[in-house]
């Protein structure tokens, strides 16, 4: 599948999903942000950044040495995405704290979708056994983490960003499984000979 067609499907998808859930529910406008922001914005400027080379600049590189770190990457995510929100939202009422988590909301992401969509960090080079890993567990607690989150409280709880942000992990991790396997199929068959038969080396 072509780049350019998947990313125009993830993004009809994620919108028909988002705007739909949130009719449904009636949740207002700061959901459907949340979600276009997180799973739409932050993937999309990171595309744009890898046309212009922005990753070569000095500042960002510092943001490519935190991505490497993926346990960290999983837990800035979890915490900027939906813990952040949580609590601002019960205990700050101020209109300024929807802005500042907005923008924790925006960096989180960016820092969540950096080791899945740049192909060459600066840092060592993730397998695809590791991405895999790390958007399969960081999607899981992102799931339930909603889950949990609308048992405690008793209702339902940003199911716009939820559902939104689900089906878009779900649509990428199709795409990645789908990349992956199309590159294992591409064996380089010149180069694994000396792992079957023994090369002789000349004196």
């Amino acid at each position: 599948m072509q780049p350019k067609i998947f990313w125009t499907a993830y993004a009809a998808s994620l919108m028909v999903i988002s705007l739909y859930t949130n009719s449904i529910h009636q949740e207002g406008t700061l959901q459907l942000t949340r979600t276009f922001l997180c799973f739409g914005a932050a993937p999309a400027l990171i595309g744009c950044s890898l046309e212009t080379a922005i990753w070569f600049r000095h500042s960002w590189k510092r943001l490519l040495l935190t991505a490497s770190r993926l346990p960290v990457t999983a837990a800035a995510f979890l915490a900027g995405t939906t813990a952040a929100y949580d609590i601002l939202h019960v205990y700050v009422t101020h209109p300024a704290w929807t802005v500042i988590q907005l923008i924790l909301l925006f960096w989180a992401a960016l820092l969540f979708w950096s080791p899945l969509l740049i192909p060459a960090p600066f840092s060592r080079k993730q397998t695809p056994m590791t991405k895999f890993t790390y958007l399969i567990v960081t999607g899981m607690l992102f799931y339930f983490y909603h889950q949990a989150a609308g048992y405690v409280q008793g209702e339902p709880v940003s199911v716009t960003f939820m559902t939104g942000g689900t089906t878009a992990l779900i649509v990428y991790l199709f795409y990645f499984i789908h990349t992956w396997a199309a590159a294992e199929a591409q064996t380089d068959r010149s180069t694994v000979k000396g792992q079957f038969q023994r090369v002789h080396r000349h004196e």
